[in-house]
């Protein structure tokens, strides 16, 4: 019982962490259409179960870091990544676009568009290193699973406000040719795992703010009456 309540506590408390990550001081003026659009109830559901998922996938990444990396050099929270950045070229890891504040001049179709797109990047990245035959026993389902529910809720938010679907920045089939090749030796495989987790983690900080934005409380919405 304390055990749970103790756990319970902790997730709530990281979860917190993330929701409520400080946005930028400055608030740049939002477009009239998508403050009509983020009124809705329906797109307002949507925001809070993306953001909800996002809080998740963030508070499992170190599980599954400790899961999928053995390799004692390569610690999830090792902030200088220089050592690795000859690999890191070589590995050549797609990045996802970079999220900014909601502004006139970004935004909510764009943003919800990077989001997306970063969110499809990571999902079927982690899935094909996941696939090398040194995983495969420890596949990340629960988090892949996790970031298919995301994408899904935010599709729906684009659908809310008629906002098309943009390309995919990298497809399974060509992070299968590109990139597959290069995992065949275990430690790379572990590196590109390594490197593709904390990229994920600091993404997802940036969508939960992205997020966050999104979602009008209570006292916001009277104050808009």
């Amino acid at each position: 019982m304390y055990l749970f309540v103790g756990v319970f506590l902790a997730l709530s408390s990281l979860g917190r962490f993330v929701l409520l990550a400080p946005l930028p001081e400055t608030q740049l003026p939002l477009d009239i259409k998508d403050m009509e659009f983020m009124r809705s109830s329906d797109f307002q559901e949507a925001a809070e179960s993306a953001q909800s998922l996002i809080t998740k996938i963030f508070i499992e990444i170190p599980a599954v870091h400790k899961s999928l990396i053995h390799t004692t050099t390569l610690p999830l929270d090792e902030s200088d990544l220089s050592p690795l950045q000859v690999l890191k070229r070589s590995l050549a890891l797609p990045e996802p676009s970079p999220l900014q504040p909601l502004s006139d001049k970004f935004k909510l179709d764009v943003s919800l568009g990077r989001i997306v797109e970063g969110l499809k990047l990571h999902k079927t990245l982690l899935k094909v290193i996941s696939d090398q035959p040194h995983f495969k026993p420890k596949k990340p389902i629960e988090l892949l699973h996790d970031l298919r529910d995301a994408i899904m809720h935010v599709h729906k938010m684009q659908h809310l406000i008629k906002a098309a679907n943009g390309p995919e920045k990298v497809t399974e089939s060509q992070l299968r040719e590109d990139l597959a090749p290069k995992l065949e030796n275990e430690y790379m495989s572990q590196v590109a795992t390594h490197l593709a987790l904390i990229q994920l983690r600091q993404f997802s900080k940036d969508v939960s703010r992205s997020l966050q934005s999104m979602i009008i409380s209570a006292a916001e919405y009277e104050s808009q009456e």
